[in-house]
């Protein structure tokens, strides 16, 4: 017992260092001497780096999947260049300045939310899998209400809490299907009950239904259709730090917890009931990028702009879960719709992180440069910040040179290969789409004239933070080799769940393939039922 007792939090001591670190800053946001307050931002950064090489030790790693060191170290990394960009928040009753008070509320929220994030790929329970979730969205609710003293603020708050709410409902209505169906909430007995069931080609509906319960609940989480109506009200609303901080947060917690569900069916959808899953996959990616892309067309506030945009990311990596995972641990990019998935996820938020960086630091008539207008003729005083905005919009768009370009030409090489042709297509379409709304930012800022003097934060933090965004897309634009390998390592995950499911309906002798069992779960112990299988291609050929 003491022993997986100390398994248990030797995995999760990331998570640990990122709470106890957000408890100390929370104190030190309550306390009387300025001096004392000012250590916030400071303390949140030493955390955050803290617990960042602690994942990357070998006591770490080898108590936890690829997966969750993977999902870590992005939440770590983004985290840190978050906490840049909202470096100095703004002052809650007039926004065109800076809080002097260094409130240490939002920089313990945002710890705590990136402790959820972080630990979503960590779980192996349908109950740590909604406490994580939880641990992501709370947090959220209270920094887009408390985060600028504007009526819209609070409006935005009390949607997104709401609507919140409601999506956990739904979801949490799913996971008692799921339970009902496998008479357990531990994924080795879901997944044993899902490999059992598809073998003897039974899959019942109500296990059915509870997938696609927790998929339109958690569409929330990554504002996909039908539930992406809040995005635009609250991201204009919420300050921008913390719309920065909305772009990435919820939405990697709720593609990694789609990953995780999916994996629990081995992603076998061949026919009857099961082609009800891909097919709503499909419907959803459609949906979510047009959708987001046309409204984005007739915005002119650029946090509205960019919420619309969220949307029709989420598009684009629901094209790609719609391909699934290889069924050969190692194989390549163009068969691996989760690779492609989670390479998505990293770019995304980098070149989102970036853009709204550069907006803190143009600060324009509020807490952020919003509208088109703020950022008219930027260029011609503040050229390294123009730049780098331009870098990220052109990533957003999918210019080759940048990793945004890879992320698309992974998705479609996904897609194209497992035969959804007319997605891959729709990708394309949809990029060309918001090419548009994209470009017209960046006209904004150099070709236009300025309408008024433009404003600039004192504090370099948020421009440095876009700096190094920019150099990044740039960086793995050009030189993917190392993100492309831990992606692909994290992703064998999924192939190896995959592929125990598959060679139980294709009843073929495995003989030549070597079986290891994955590390165990820091959480709830060794998952039993999800092994990593090596084989060839022409083993599963056969």
């Amino acid at each position: 017992m003491a022993d997986d007792v100390k398994t248990s939090l030797l995995g999760l001591l990331p998570e640990i260092i990122l709470l106890c670190t957000a408890a100390v800053v929370l104190l030190l946001g309550l306390a009387r001497r300025d001096v004392l307050r000012r250590l916030t931002q400071w303390t949140a950064v030493i955390g955050i780096i803290v617990a960042f090489v602690a994942a990357y030790s070998n006591d770490v790693q080898s108590h936890t999947t690829a997966l969750g060191t993977f999902l870590t170290l992005l939440t770590c990394g983004i985290g840190l260049l978050l906490l840049f960009s909202a470096w100095e928040m703004p002052f809650a009753m007039d926004p065109a300045h800076t809080d002097r008070h260094y409130r240490g509320e939002f920089f313990a929220m945002l710890l705590c939310s990136l402790a959820g994030v972080s630990m979503m790929a960590k779980v192996n329970n349908l109950i740590w899998l909604f406490l994580a979730l939880e641990l992501v969205s709370i947090p959220t609710y209270i920094v887009v209400a408390t985060g600028r003293g504007q009526s819209e603020a609070q409006e935005a708050g009390i949607k997104y809490f709401f609507l919140g709410a409601l999506s956990a409902a739904i979801y949490l209505f799913g996971f008692s299907y799921l339970y009902g169906f496998s008479g357990s909430t531990q994924f080795s007995a879901i997944t044993a009950v899902f490999q059992s069931d598809i073998s003897r080609h039974q899959l019942p509906w109500m296990a059915i239904i509870g997938l696609l319960l927790v998929l339109l609940g958690i569409s929330y989480k990554i504002a996909a259709v039908p539930l992406h109506f809040y995005a635009a009200d609250v991201y204009q609303g919420a300050a921008t730090p913390v719309t920065a901080f909305l772009s990435f947060a919820p939405k990697v917690a709720g593609f990694v917890a789609i990953i995780l569900l999916l994996g629990l069916t081995g992603w076998h959808f061949s026919s009857g009931p099961d082609v009800t899953i891909p097919a709503l996959l499909s419907v959803m990616a459609v949906l979510t990028m047009t959708i987001g892309n046309v409204l984005a067309l007739l915005q002119r506030n650029i946090k509205r702009m960019f919420a619309f945009s969220s949307i029709a990311h989420s598009g684009y990596i629901l094209a790609a879960l719609v391909a699934g995972p290889s069924l050969v641990v190692g194989g390549g990019w163009a068969h691996d719709g989760v690779a492609a998935a989670l390479f998505y996820l990293a770019a995304y938020s980098l070149m989102t992180v970036g853009a709204f960086a550069a907006l803190i630091y143009m600060q324009g008539k509020a807490d952020g440069a919003e509208d088109i207008d703020d950022i008219a003729g930027i260029s011609s005083e503040h050229p390294l910040t123009a730049a780098c905005m331009a870098i990220c919009l052109l990533s957003l768009i999918g210019m080759p040179g940048t990793i945004g370009f890879l992320g698309k030409l992974f998705i479609v090489q996904a897609d194209l290969s497992t035969g959804h042709w007319i997605l891959a297509i729709l990708v394309v379409v949809n990029a060309a789409i918001a090419a548009a709304y994209y470009l017209r930012i960046i006209a904004a800022m150099y070709v236009r004239e300025p309408w008024t003097p433009s404003h600039v934060r004192t504090t370099l933090a948020p421009r440095f933070a876009a700096a190094l965004c920019a150099a990044m897309v740039i960086g793995f634009g050009l030189a993917p080799s190392r993100l492309l390998s831990d992606i692909r390592h994290a992703a064998d995950f999924m192939a190896g769940s995959s592929g125990t499911v598959r060679l139980t309906v294709l009843k073929k002798d495995t003989a030549g393939s070597t079986a290891r069992l994955l590390p165990p779960s820091p959480v709830l112990g060794r998952n039993l039922a999800v092994v990593a299988l090596r084989m060839s291609a022409r083993s599963i050929g056969r």
